[in-house]
């Protein structure tokens, strides 16, 4: 009876000590999945969040990873939520194929749904006005990322980039020619695979300015 007892005591220790380990790896997992990626180091899968002006979590990024620990799927969100851009690598971090779009500019681009709605619009420009215009641009792993921010044809133009969210950025330009003015962001990531794979891809959008 002694003898059954210490085995029943003994088989609860044990049991007491496999959930206090259960717990210390649902602690481990919680913190290795608060790491942002950085020049393409292995993540644990994860999604990248910030809150709207409406107090709203959206998705930004998600890094997708095969069982090594090695990325195998990026994908950034639009503000809305919804996919924009995907791109795949193998095990040895070379691009096997992407889609969508790594660079959508969102503040512009809805003020010329309004108006091709018909809705009114507040926003007349003059010289010495501020242009605003704001974008979300993919943070690709394994990748260098150049960004170029251009009036065309107006080499003189001033302006400021503020950092908004994880993969937002905000632009304000200081108009200083009149007439029609063309901004053209052209965003560029080279990676260093084995096909030394190159994308660019460009937004451009008009604004009068009177």
């Amino acid at each position: 009876m002694k003898k059954k007892y210490i085995i029943i005591v003994f088989s609860v220790i044990l049991c007491f000590i496999a959930f206090g380990f259960y717990l210390y790896d649902i602690k481990q997992k919680k913190e290795m999945s608060e790491y942002v990626i950085k020049n393409g180091e292995s993540v644990i899968d994860d999604k990248l969040v910030y809150n709207n002006e409406k107090g709203n979590e959206v998705v930004e990024e998600r890094i997708d990873n095969f069982p090594s620990g090695k990325i195998m799927r990026y994908t950034s969100y639009d503000d809305s939520g919804m996919q924009a851009f995907t791109i795949l690598f193998d095990e040895k971090g070379n691009v096997e194929n992407f889609k969508g779009h790594p660079l959508i500019e969102t503040y512009q681009n809805k003020i010329a749904s309004k108006r091709r709605l018909k809705e009114n619009v507040n926003q007349y420009l003059r010289v010495g006005d501020t242009l605003k215009h704001h974008y979300l641009i993919a943070n690709i792993p394994n990748a260098k990322r150049t960004l170029k921010i251009e009036n065309v044809g107006n080499t003189k133009a001033k302006r400021t980039l503020k950092k908004t969210s994880q993969t937002g950025i905000e632009v304000k330009e200081i108009l200083i020619k009149k007439g029609i003015n063309t901004i053209e962001t052209v965003v560029n990531y080279k990676f260093n695979d084995k096909e030394k794979t190159s994308l660019t891809y460009t937004e451009s959008f008009e604004v009068e300015v009177n």
